[in-house]
């Protein structure tokens, strides 16, 4: 295997352990966590998220090169909160946090708000159906615009 092919197995490894773990734990790793579970050093982690962000699998913080998003997931408190199988997860925004149940595969209360005017709104997701809801949710970016700004879109 060469150094190329050798970086793309390890980056599927990372990729792998960074899933794993968010869904077990409710938390994303950091390099360190991720170097120790992996046996590998934090400059060899550091570069596989790099190249993970680089291939819009992960959204790094500026300046520590830990992750801030792995969608649908985020690092850091949001208005979306989701509430699935006794653990917390915020999304990134609702579109996220309706995939994480999804993702889960386990039914999930979502406390979310009215982005104009802050009314709770929250959501139910059943057997993998969202429950009866009252509003409507905008994108006021196309899709094929997110990763543009993905941490402001």
């Amino acid at each position: 295997m060469d150094a190329e092919q050798e970086k793309i197995a390890f980056d599927k490894v990372v990729r792998h352990h960074v899933y794993d773990y968010v869904m077990q734990e409710g938390l994303l790793p950091t390099i360190a966590e991720t170097s120790s579970a992996l046996a590998r050093s934090p400059g060899d982690v550091r570069d596989s998220f790099q190249r993970l962000a680089d291939g819009h699998i992960l959204v790094l913080q500026k300046g520590s090169g830990e992750i801030l998003m792995a969608n649908p997931f985020s690092a850091v408190p949001t208005p979306f909160l989701v509430k699935a199988g006794g653990r917390s997860y915020y999304g990134n925004c609702i579109w996220d946090a309706m995939g994480i149940p999804a993702m889960l595969k386990q039914d999930a209360v979502i406390e979310a708000s009215c982005g104009c005017c802050s009314t709770a709104m929250n959501l139910k997701v059943t057997n993998g159906s969202l429950g009866e809801a009252h509003g409507i949710v905008h994108f006021a970016i196309p899709a094929a615009h997110w990763w543009d700004d993905i941490v402001f879109n």
